[in-house]
């Protein structure tokens, strides 16, 4: 228990009255602490602690997304736009996995994805304490240093065996959580359909339905060279859902911002939204000119653009969310309540003190660091792989001079194992992609950073002329990556690479604008809404669920659909023969041969797509949608347009996650791809 809160128990007693339920279907939950009991009476069941337990073993996560194991032979289950990057890599002029897709019938044909890594969430262990401890003598302006070194002790105590272990904050700060995690860094593709049936609809269908996306894939996890042993795992079930079934999502939703106050969310309204769309945004139409120019080019880049189009659709809709006053009010009114419940007693005003005011007063420090600190060092270079192995290089050259709690903490000493795998692994890159993202990026720098940083980075040269010459780089070849990275700092004081120099060159201000930010920004707010969150608890303890995280989650809910405020009623489903229908409007409806030569194979009456009041966010990508029995009926893999509001709330009305159904996953494998082997190992008992 937070320190703290049993000597103002008493006096806080009356504070914690007239609980606010979430919405029926509501919430992201931890699986230490999922309320069965309220999913009971509202629902009708409730899963027990073993299902709680076999379903939290066989949950995984990929970099970005969700998955599932499903066979005791390392077999694991996700989307194909999360395993998008591994195709195209494994793809070349001669084999063109993306538009022929990946089959591998034998298992020696299982391609390792180059950089992908998959892990299984062991335990959860509450650590609150130990930040406390750690936290509790430091100035506001100290707390984030402060916490971030307890973290990191607690975290490279834990990892190591083939384990490793992230200190996750929860209920901002409310209370700290170690996960322990199984990892495995051998992951290997089994089966990727084609991409223009994974994509059916492009952009066009994005968070939209009625929707046919075969978004799904399986890879498989190595160990020692051989397959994996995975006894915990789930089956697939391939009988048809119900309308109205209860059903589960097991995932890694992304960061979502429900606990943010309005002052925060201003910020992201007025400031922060508004210029990553339009980064995103410029990113985006080079992207689609560069990939218009010949069949390579559309190759390389179709991963790329299609994480670019749906991060912009993604913050598009986030930001419309934010600017309906009605749906702001959402937000306001959250706040409004906990700071009456504050306001009403005298304990709890003595906790909280003057931490929404904090808030603002350091939201108005971000303002005047916001295009410093995102240009030099949160989102610098933003998609660029050769900037990103540079800046690690140099960044690790210096940390590794220091003692591991005193570094960077991605630079920390249980970290550099896989960091080191990660710099110096043979992936090939796009010189022009690379230009791409560089060029937006230092139009960016020009634009926004102070004088004598552009003069650094630029020269006298235009954006475009320097990023030409920095997508040159030599980092491009593994090798002479992992002659700096073993080198060290002599290596790469003397290096002459453009992007090293570049690196070089800008660290110092890129360090500084981060210290000055973790000083001014971060600490503060951490530090507020700690306090916040301790008037929250004593008001909800953990009735409600804290913001995601990008950590293992469960949420519920059933399989339905919606009706707009036009009136429209959407239903639950799609089916095969809606399929075919559709691929008569043209592109993106194109049907590839091999689906187009399997229709008199396939039961038109095959559930395709299905939507559920589940609520998910970014990042619940490849979650399996489970029934009662833990039995997989479909994968998540979108959302409608509502849920992009879903970042800051749930509207149990219209909110709707999308899944591909089991049902078609099996009928897919059987009837249009021939996959017999994999279909038996999923059949196996």
């Amino acid at each position: 228990m937070r320190k703290g809160m049993c000597a103002a128990g008493a006096a806080l007693s009356a504070f914690a009255l007239a609980v606010a339920p979430a919405d029926a279907e509501e919430g992201m939950w931890t699986f230490d602490n999922f309320p069965a009991q309220r999913m009971r009476a509202e629902l009708g069941w409730a899963p027990d602690q073993p299902w709680l337990d076999r379903v939290m073993a066989a949950s995984a996560r990929i970099p970005g997304c969700s998955a599932s194991l499903v066979s005791g032979q390392g077999l694991a289950l996700t989307n194909h736009h999360c395993v998008i990057a591994c195709v195209q890599a494994l793809s070349d002029a001669a084999n063109d996995y993306l538009a022929n897709g990946f089959m591998a019938r034998q298992r020696e044909q299982e391609a390792r994805c180059p950089s992908l890594t998959l892990q299984t969430l062991a335990s959860i262990e509450d650590v609150t304490a130990r930040i406390d401890a750690a936290t509790a003598a430091v100035a506001p302006e100290a707390f984030a240093a402060a916490r971030d070194g307890e973290i990191a002790r607690l975290q490279r105590a834990c990892n190591g065996g083939g384990q490793r272990c992230e200190v996750v904050t929860l209920y901002q700060g409310g209370r700290y959580a170690l996960y322990t995690y199984r990892y495995y860094d051998d992951v290997r593709l089994v089966f990727a359909p084609e991409h223009a049936m994974a994509a059916f609809g492009g952009d066009d269908d994005n968070f939209q339905f009625p929707r046919y996306g075969l978004d799904f894939a399986f890879l498989r996890l190595y160990e020692g060279g051989a397959p994996a042993l995975t006894p915990n795992h789930l089956a697939l079930r391939f009988t048809r859902v119900a309308d109205d079934e209860v059903v589960l999502a097991a995932g890694n939703p992304g960061a979502t911002s429900r606990l943010r106050t309005v002052a925060e969310l201003v910020f992201e309204r007025d400031v922060h939204l508004p210029w990553r769309l339009s980064m995103l945004g410029a990113a985006r139409d080079r992207v689609r000119a560069y990939a218009a120019q010949g069949a390579d080019q559309a190759r390389q880049s179709a991963s790329t653009l299609q994480s670019l189009e749906n991060i912009h659709t993604v913050l598009a809709g986030r930001l419309a969310a934010l600017n309906d006053p009605t749906q702001f009010a959402h937000a306001g009114a959250r706040e409004e309540d906990l700071r009456a419940r504050v306001g009403r007693n005298a304990a709890a005003q003595r906790e909280v003190g003057e931490a929404w005011a904090e808030v603002e007063a350091a939201q108005a420090a971000n303002r005047e660091l916001f295009y410093s600190y995102q240009l030099l060092e949160l989102r610098a270079a933003e998609g660029s792989q050769l900037f990103a192995w540079a800046r690690d290089i140099v960044r690790a050259a210096a940390e590794r001079q220091r003692p591991s709690a005193e570094r960077l903490p991605r630079y920390a000493a249980a970290r550099l194992p896989a960091l080191s795998q990660t710099v110096t692994a043979n992936r090939g890159v796009a010189p022009g992609l690379e230009q791409i993202y560089l060029e937006v990026w230092l139009n960016g720098v020009a634009a926004h950073a102070p004088a004598d940083v552009r003069a650094r980075m630029l020269g006298v040269e235009t954006p475009a002329a320097v990023a030409a010459r920095l997508a040159q780089s030599q980092l491009a070849d593994p090798l002479f990556r992992r002659q700096l990275w073993e080198g060290g700092a002599s290596a790469v004081a003397s290096s002459s690479d453009p992007l090293i120099a570049l690196v070089r060159s800008m660290d110092g201000e890129a360090r500084r604008v981060r210290a000055r930010y973790q000083t001014e920004v971060d600490g503060p707010v951490a530090r507020a809404h700690e306090r916040i969150a301790r008037a929250r608890f004593h008001a909800f303890a953990t009735t409600q669920y804290p913001d995601a995280t990008f950590t293992p989650r469960l949420s519920f809910g059933r399989v339905e659909g919606w009706t707009e405020a036009t009136g429209r009623v959407y239903a639950p489903y799609t089916r095969v023969g809606g399929l075919y229908d559709r691929a008569n409007s043209g592109s993106p409806y194109t049907l590839t041969p091999a689906w187009a030569d399997a229709r008199a194979r396939l039961d038109s009456d095959t559930i395709f797509n299905l939507t559920s009041s589940i609520d998910i966010s970014n990042g619940n990508s490849g979650s399996p949608l489970l029934d009662r029995e833990g039995r997989i009926v479909g994968v998540v893999f979108d959302g409608n347009t509502h849920m992009l509001g879903g970042e800051y709330y749930y509207d149990p009305a219209l909110n709707r996650a999308i899944s591909v159904a089991s049902t078609i996953i099996h009928a897919a494998l059987v009837n249009v791809y021939g996959m017999d082997g994999l279909v038996a190992e999923l059949e196996a008992p």
